[in-house]
């Protein structure tokens, strides 16, 4: 663009200079309108990347052709953005799964990710978190998929979480009631909690892995390994939560789930 202008500016001294040694009073602005078509074509051509396409951009095409073509290029770059979506959305059940292979006895492992929510009446941004993917074991409920669930809820564990660290849980512990119920729906009666921070510890979501009634839960060492197991997969599901970005499709109407 840069040297698109330069040229224009190149060529408007020119003309300017041939117009006034003319001495006619129509060369001047005919000289003008010519370097002005010119710049123009140039812009078309250089933004298409070939002149055919420019001058046909720039003289040739309607409004509505343009108007479909703007609605091609969309609707290609959507669909580009919805097969990587669709790639690292597997890629996080991949990760998921082998950390339920990973926790002996767990029943199911979850991941929420957390994103800015609604703002409230004092004008502060309140931060909600999604459960966004599931695994569960053999004969398991992964639970009912959740959306715009409230930060606060996460108020048992949260600190250490943003310490970068995983917490044990017992879910008759817990002192958020809807937390504690939409965990005893599925079974939960135990978790553990981990972040899933990226590379500059910033926590973006976490990971929950819970046991039922009767899964054994590991304890000792075989906890500390797991909880260093849960806080690499955090890294790894944050690097790619960032490059997977936002789904490609608008954002559902604020609501609990």
């Amino acid at each position: 663009m840069i040297e698109v202008l330069a040229l224009f500016r190149v060529l408007l001294e020119l003309f300017a200079d041939l117009g006034r040694s003319s001495g006619r009073r129509l060369v001047q602005p005919m000289l003008t309108a010519a370097c002005l078509t010119g710049a123009y074509t140039a812009i078309h051509v250089s933004k298409e990347g070939s002149l055919t396409a420019g001058v046909r951009v720039a003289f040739l095409d309607s409004e509505s052709t343009r108007s479909e073509r703007r609605r091609s290029e969309e609707q290609t770059m959507l669909q580009t953005e919805l097969r990587q979506f669709a790639a690292a959305n597997k890629l996080i059940d991949q990760l998921l799964d082998a950390m339920l292979t990973r926790a002996s006895g767990a029943s199911r492992v979850r991941l929420n990710v957390i994103h800015n929510g609604v703002t409230g009446l004092t004008g502060t941004g309140l931060l909600r978190y999604d459960v966004t993917n599931s695994v569960a074991a053999a004969g398991r409920l992964a639970g009912a998929a959740v959306s715009n669930q409230s930060l606060s809820d996460w108020s048992d564990f949260l600190p250490v979480l943003l310490s970068g660290q995983c917490s044990f849980h017992r879910i008759a512990d817990l002192h958020t009631v809807s937390l504690r119920a939409r965990f005893d729906a599925f079974g939960a009666t135990s978790m553990l909690v981990c972040p899933a921070a990226d590379v500059q510890g910033k926590t973006v979501g976490a990971i929950f892995i819970f046991w039922d009634g009767n899964d054994p839960v590991p304890d000792g060492d075989d906890m500390r390994r797991l909880m260093a197991a849960g806080q690499h997969l955090g890294a790894q599901i944050a690097a790619v939560l960032d490059l997977q970005g936002p789904p490609p499709w608008p954002s559902p109407a604020l609501a609990g789930g």
